[in-house]
């Protein structure tokens, strides 16, 4: 059986699908988040998945093993896991990968609403850390000297960057048949519900729940302006931006 994993930045409709895909068939194993930040994607990164948290993410491997063995085909939605896929890749037989993108400007309007790399009010609470720089791997290492001086909106856009990077990175070496990329805003659709079917070699995926999604999140208060005024030298996220499909975050710099 085969184990899929589900790769975004979060925000991205993942809980829905969850929720969808698990009415799909009997012998799916659906976890939305199951290690939720225990992943550490902050710290862990694709050449150092186990500097944190090792035991419990062996745990978590031992865990989707068990469901495999037993005949179970596992799927993980959510956007903690998005470093580890290399890891998981090598310790289990047949892994696939949907990965779902989102306009970055969108994205980014929707992680500040639920703070990430906000400072908090409380000086002794954490900040939201969705990701730090520190892989050999990252698309904009060379600038981490910057990153203490980044607004949270130039945060979540790198953060949002790196996902997007580090999912181009895994695709060159993956299958083409063992990897699927929607787009957000056609995931909902009729045509993304065949193709995940298909994907997830369903032919009797019927449940498509479409008309009742809800963003717990959608009238969140979002504080923080989208400004991005030392990231607008970065061409690098302009260009990634563009082969995704999407506008330039600048338009003045997308030519």
């Amino acid at each position: 059986m085969t184990a899929y994993f589900v790769l975004s930045t979060g925000r991205c409709g993942t809980q829905w699908l969850a929720e969808t895909l698990q009415l799909w068939s009997d012998t799916f194993v659906v976890r939305h988040e199951p290690l939720h930040f225990q992943y550490r994607p902050d710290l862990n990164s694709p050449s150092a998945p186990l500097a944190h948290n090792a035991e419990l993410l062996n745990a978590h491997l031992d865990f989707i093993q068990q469901q495999i063995a037993q005949g179970y085909t596992y799927i993980e939605t959510g956007f903690p896991c998005w470093r580890h896929l290399d890891w998981f890749r090598q310790h289990l037989k047949q892994i696939k990968v949907v990965h779902i993108h989102r306009d970055p400007l969108q994205a980014v309007h929707s992680l500040l609403k639920l703070n990430a790399f906000v400072p908090p009010f409380l000086p002794h609470l954490p900040i939201k850390n969705l990701y730090l720089p520190s892989d050999e791997q990252d698309l904009l290492l060379q600038h981490k000297a910057l990153w203490s001086e980044l607004n949270p909106a130039e945060k979540n856009l790198w953060y949002w960057a790196e996902v997007q990077h580090q999912a181009l990175r895994y695709q060159q070496h993956w299958p083409e048949a063992d990897w699927l990329s929607l787009s957000f805003s056609e995931l909902f659709s009729a045509k993304s519900q065949q193709q995940l079917a298909t994907f997830l070699d369903t032919p009797t995926a019927n449940y498509w729940p479409a008309q009742q999604k809800v963003d717990q999140f959608g009238l969140a208060m979002q504080s923080q302006p989208l400004e991005f005024p030392r990231l607008c030298q970065f061409d690098e996220i302009a260009q990634l931006a563009k082969h995704l499909g999407y506008a330039s975050p600048w338009p003045d710099k997308s030519s």
